[in-house]
């Protein structure tokens, strides 16, 4: 179980990112994950909702900046995002959490079955980052393929683009239950952009021609999760077309 050693609640970015630096520090950005952290550690806890990086709004050029702070049940609730990504958002967890999970908590932790994360990968968010080298802006597939974020790096902000018509299919045991395997497609001006989950080690955009090795588990061997990356893409890219 996890142990926390020390809270503190920082006040400025630049304070939090000095106590992020600490080894052992856990940002507390929701706390759906550190409190279903099942490993026995000791952490530092660094909560983030002083900072007041919650918000959504519109930006010129069909883009939408959304506070890293923002509760998923936000996002569900908000009409200036893509229907896709709010149905994403409210599968991302049960309503009991969606009120306290956060964005920028789900980006960071880069969960392999995030329809959420799919989702704004197909429409190119762009991920907010205040660090010790100053503010930069990352594209999250960029990001992901990063992840753990480097210690005294803070999330603040992510910006989605809201237009192109965009699918979403699932495979799952359940209604109820997180995908084996998810696809997310999006039309673009150049095509279109797919998205999968349950088939590597955070969800990923996927194009014609790659080669997938997803990991298996008792929901699924590779071999059956990489049949159904296929028939889902087939599905969703039809769905835009």
């Amino acid at each position: 179980m996890v142990t926390a050693i020390a809270y503190v609640r920082p006040v400025t970015i630049d304070e939090a990112m000095e106590l992020l630096a600490w080894s052992g520090a856990v940002a507390l950005a929701g706390g759906t994950r550190v409190n279903s952290d099942t490993t026995t550690r000791q952490v530092e806890v660094v909560d983030l909702q002083a900072l007041h990086l919650g918000g959504i709004r519109a930006e010129s050029g069909q883009l939408v900046r959304v506070g890293a702070m923002t509760t998923l049940q936000q996002l569900v609730d908000c009409d200036l995002l893509p229907a896709v990504v709010r149905e994403a958002a409210r599968r991302e967890r049960p309503s009991t959490l969606r009120a306290q999970g956060t964005l920028g908590g789900c980006v960071a932790t880069g969960d392999a079955e995030s329809e959420l994360l799919a989702a704004l990968l197909v429409h190119e968010a762009v991920v907010h980052v205040e660090g010790p080298a100053g503010s930069e802006s990352v594209a999250l597939a960029e990001l992901l393929a990063g992840l753990p974020l480097a210690g005294g790096r803070v999330i603040t902000a992510v910006s989605v683009r809201t237009d192109g018509r965009a699918a979403a299919a699932r495979t799952a045991r359940t209604t109820a239950d997180k995908p084996i395997v998810a696809a997310v497609a999006r039309a673009t001006p150049d095509g279109h952009l797919v998205a999968l989950t349950g088939v590597a080690r955070t969800p990923v955009v996927v194009r014609t021609g790659d080669e997938l090795d997803p990991p298996g588990d008792f929901r699924g061997s590779g071999e059956y999760r990489r049949a159904l990356a296929d028939v889902l893409t087939t599905r969703v890219v039809e769905a835009i077309s």
